[in-house]
């Protein structure tokens, strides 16, 4: 998933832009860039952002370093922080 997602779900939660930088303890120009891809969240804000609309903290932290990440191994490390859960909540459902 992309970072953008989990903004705007928080957004959509929180009402307003400025009132989810107040809870990211960041400003809303923070928000803006990650947005558009100049930057990406540090972890912290990352977990803020996870727990605040209850998404997993490692998908959230694999997303937002996805957003500025250049080297082709890192990115497949990141993206594989998605499919693996992915891959054992299908697992688990199978064998039930």
């Amino acid at each position: 998933m992309k970072i953008n997602k989990y903004i705007e779900e928080a957004e959509i939660k929180a009402g307003r832009k400025a009132e989810l930088a107040k809870v990211l303890k960041i400003s809303d120009g923070y928000i803006r860039m990650v947005k558009t891809g100049r930057r990406g969240f540090s972890d912290d804000v990352c977990i803020r952002l996870a727990d605040y609309i209850g998404a997993n903290r490692l998908e959230v932290i694999a997303a937002s370093n996805l957003v500025t990440e250049k080297d082709e191994e890192k990115k497949k490390l990141f993206e594989s922080c998605f499919t693996t859960e992915a891959s054992v909540i299908f697992l688990m459902v199978i064998n039930e």
